[in-house]
């Protein structure tokens, strides 16, 4: 267990937290020191990413409802939590919002970046590509595409599929603000979590994201059933 404070906010990191990341990052292949190497940056961009996930939600229930605050990086990513906030309904709505913010804000300024070392129309072009590339031709690039590629991509698509209206994500957390009555945010948590799910079966080929959104139906479901 490691625990440190940042911006005077308590974090702890659980030793499940490293083996999932390394697990996404494909520790299960690493079989030569170029992979291994491969699975070490996509744990320090997925830290990095995840944190600021976090700080995004916990700095901004701190300034807005105040309370103790605390940081959370486990098996399935991290929690902020605030003990004795108050907020009302369009503060914890940013206070949501403000996770996947954050990791907006550093896939903009990777951008940004590019943008700078590149001309803008080719930083932009190489973003594009690689937000849609191929792992595997990745995979072959020089480590610091590794790195451009893993910040572009956790922030971005991480941060939409968190948006995604399924409890827990964030997405399910603020339509539960504003869809009456919470029976309904689990039955579209359900409803959605089953087509992402199957879309990543059949339209992506990935049992990691049909086995993930079928896990987060059946959570929902489990919900209306038992607390409804």
């Amino acid at each position: 267990m490691i625990r440190f404070t940042i911006f005077g906010i308590p974090v702890e990191i659980q030793p499940w937290f490293w083996v999932t990341t390394a697990l996404l990052g494909g520790a299960l292949q690493a079989d030569t020191q170029t992979a291994i190497l491969r699975v070490l940056v996509f744990m320090i961009v997925a830290l990095f990413s995840i944190l600021a996930h976090e700080l995004g939600h916990a700095l901004t229930g701190r300034k807005l409802g105040g309370g103790d605050v605390m940081i959370a990086l486990y098996a399935m990513g991290g929690l902020a939590f605030n003990r004795g906030g108050r907020f009302t309904r369009g503060q914890r709505a940013l206070m949501i919002l403000a996770g996947p913010g954050a990791g907006f804000l550093i896939a903009a300024l990777t951008l940004a970046v590019l943008c700078l070392i590149w001309t803008p129309a080719g930083g932009i072009s190489l973003a594009f590509r690689l937000l849609f590339a191929d792992g595997y031709l990745i995979y072959h690039a020089p480590p610091r595409i590794w790195l451009i590629y893993d910040f572009l991509w956790i922030n971005f698509w991480w941060g939409v599929m968190n948006l995604l209206p399924i409890l827990p994500l964030d997405g399910g957390r603020f339509t539960e603000l504003y869809l009456k009555p919470p029976r309904r945010a689990c039955q579209l948590g359900m409803i959605t979590g089953v087509a992402v799910a199957i879309y990543g079966l059949v339209g992506l080929g990935s049992l990691y994201t049909a086995a993930l959104f079928g896990w987060l139906a059946w959570q929902n479901y489990k919900q209306i059933r038992g607390s409804f």
